[in-house]
């Protein structure tokens, strides 16, 4: 029996929030941030010399267990039932992975693994990547869903992997 994995990205792929990236100024005192990007927004934003991300609006659970979920929900959900395994791999930071997995349990989905790549300082794409490189040595097939075209893009180009963006 082939062995696939599914692997979703979470913000704008599986579900959608009202949380929003700030962007702030190290010489900005004020505390209140300048930017508010969204999701869809951050993709493509380049700091400037000054300035900061401050995803303290990710950090907070409620948000994300009260998130709407898309469409692909439920492909999620047919897949899992399938037995498939399925992943998330996520820019949120690992203190949003037990909310993630809690979204989906709500869903009846129990994701094998919910991957956090925000806090690790290096570029997103590039953790994305080594993820999936990581997850391709396991599986026949691995199905990648993902709503920003760099990370797309940027996912290994190997015969076993599919790559949708959304």
């Amino acid at each position: 029996k082939m062995k696939k994995a599914f692997v979703f990205d979470f913000d704008d792929t599986l579900a959608t929030t009202d949380c929003k990236v700030q962007v702030r100024s190290f010489d900005n005192f004020d505390i209140n941030a300048y930017k508010s990007l969204t999701s869809a927004e951050y993709n493509s934003y380049q700091l400037g010399p000054k300035e900061y991300f401050d995803y303290s609006d990710f950090k907070c659970g409620n948000k994300i267990t009260e998130a709407s979920a898309t469409s692909l929900i439920h492909l999620a959900k047919e897949v899992h039932d399938e037995n498939h395994d399925v992943y998330v791999l996520t820019a949120r930071s690992n203190a949003c992975a037990d909310a993630i997995k809690k979204f989906l349990e709500l869903r009846m989905i129990k994701p094998k693994f919910v991957f956090c790549v925000g806090d690790n300082n290096k570029a997103i794409e590039e953790s994305k990547r080594n993820v999936l490189l990581t997850l391709l040595q396991g599986y026949d097939k691995l199905y990648f869903y993902d709503d920003y075209k760099g990370n797309i893009d940027s996912a290994p180009d190997d015969s076993k992997i599919r790559k949708y963006l959304v």
